[in-house]
């Protein structure tokens, strides 16, 4: 289920058209109310093993302001990359977008040196590599007519965008690893209250007419429909499940799991629904699958290779 849902939120990405002609209010009051689902989701899990005298959670129930305080940063970060995708939005078609985004793959790895100071060996990175490539690859099948097209202004906002999906999910794992032993759900309460906060206040501000807003006032919801709220209750889902990735095995298995729901997902295609795969896409499912297959099967075992022994001087 976790597969299907990271890959169809990948295929899910609006076209540039829907994109800009939705009002601001609209589109930002859905990632607030899923923020609000998910807050909800945590909190009510965190009341009722409290009330089940649950140990870990009565011992957790209570946190400090610097616990809560350091999910601010991830809440922030989340929060710009979800708004920051219309922005792109605007400045590139939907083909473009998707395929820069799976830049992030690298950008995961790299920071998860940088700010976690995990070690990598040739053969990870090769892994990460090809994953990336896979992605791309798969992406490139699929490009329409019209091509890809972006300018400047898109590329500095793609980078900001790459540069907070790629930091939100390793500083979130970095958060949520340093007390194994809190309970998911307590994290996942103070996180999503800035998830909240930062959501609510941006589809409020959004609603309010500038000074230039001549004729009727903004709606605050616009038109809520069937999609809508779809979209909400996949959000939530997609968050909650993400969250227990991140915790239990890090940014980096995260980002094979969102790239192999490509095959998965291709293969329920055929076997429900009929469709049938390019020799292009096999190929990208080839390269997908080898480079799990180094992640987790070759890189697990893998020793790197002595250094050669020190040069005997000459007689």
């Amino acid at each position: 289920v976790l597969l299907f849902v990271s890959r169809h939120r990948r295929d899910s990405c609006p076209s540039d058209e829907a994109v800009v002609s939705m009002s601001d209010a609209p589109r930002r009051c859905i990632y607030f109310f899923a923020e609000l689902m998910k807050l909800g989701v945590a909190l009510a899990w965190c009341f009722k093993a409290y009330q089940e005298n649950d140990r870990e959670v009565v011992k957790h129930f209570s946190v400090d302001r610097s616990d809560f305080l350091q999910y601010a940063v991830p809440g922030f970060v989340f929060f710009a990359q979800n708004n920051l995708s219309f922005l792109a939005l605007q400045h590139m078609n939907s083909s473009a977008f998707q395929l820069l985004m799976n830049t992030r793959i690298v950008s995961v790895a790299i920071l998860a040196v940088l700010m976690l100071g995990k070690r990598m060996h040739a053969l990870e990175w090769t892994s990460i590599v090809l994953l990336m490539v896979g992605a791309m690859q798969y992406q490139l099948s699929g490009c329409g007519d019209d091509g890809y097209k972006i300018d400047t202004m898109g590329l500095c906002v793609m980078a900001v965008i790459v540069a907070c999906a790629a930091g939100g999910n390793v500083y979130t794992q970095k958060v949520m690893q340093r007390k194994m032993d809190q309970p998911l759900m307590v994290q996942n309460a103070m996180l999503y209250v800035w998830g909240v906060i930062f959501n609510g206040t941006n589809w409020i501000l959004s609603a309010m007419p500038s000074a230039d807003h001549h004729g009727p006032p903004t709606e605050l919801f616009g038109d809520v429909g069937g999609v809508q709220v779809f979209s909400m209750v996949f959000y939530a889902i997609y968050g909650l499940s993400i969250s227990i990735i991140l915790k239990r095995f890090g940014a980096i298995t995260r980002t094979f799991i969102n790239t192999a729901a490509i095959c998965f997902t291709a293969l329920i295609d055929v076997l429900f629904f009929g469709a049938e795969i390019t020799p292009l896409e096999l190929t990208t499912f080839g390269v997908i699958m080898l480079a799990v297959y180094l992640h987790t099967v070759l890189a697990r075992n893998y020793a790197p290779p002595p250094p050669p022994p020190p040069a005997t001087p000459e007689v």
